[in-house]
């Protein structure tokens, strides 16, 4: 399923994909532990039903072999983020992204840092032109 066919995660779902992105595989009980930790009151049936959504969406693969089962993402955080920024460039600007960045940084107050890395991805850009591409 490519990308940009996957159905959209629920914010519930997202909680939960964080969570594999920042943490790595999971197992339900350590995704519900987790959870509460950070003050969501699901119970385990919730977290479970949340994840086989995942699974049934191509977000998440299980691995069934142990005791356990067991959550991975097969979609990066960077994957979700490119498919969610091409959708909205497709909703509100014809599917060019320029606008889109623009509207962003023109509200966004970025540190010293972040401009320096901003000028740095543009330089690279300017030298690797061949490895674009319009997808």
């Amino acid at each position: 399923m490519g990308a940009f066919n996957r159905p959209a995660m629920s914010d519930a779902e997202r909680e939960v994909m964080k969570l594999l992105w920042d943490h790595g595989p999971l197992a339900v009980r350590d995704v519900l532990l987790r959870l509460t930790e950070q003050g969501q009151e699901w119970t385990r049936s919730t977290v479970v039903t949340l994840l086989q959504r995942l699974e049934k969406k191509g977000y998440v693969a299980s691995d069934r072999s142990g005791f356990a089962f067991v959550f991975r993402p097969l979609v990066s955080r960077e994957e979700e983020m490119h498919a969610r920024m091409a959708s909205l460039a497709g909703e509100l600007c014809d599917g060019e992204a320029l606008p889109l960045v623009l509207a962003f940084a023109e509200r966004h107050q970025f540190s010293a840092a972040e401009l320096a890395k901003f000028r740095q991805m543009i330089d690279q850009l300017e030298a690797t032109p061949a490895k674009r591409g319009k997808k």
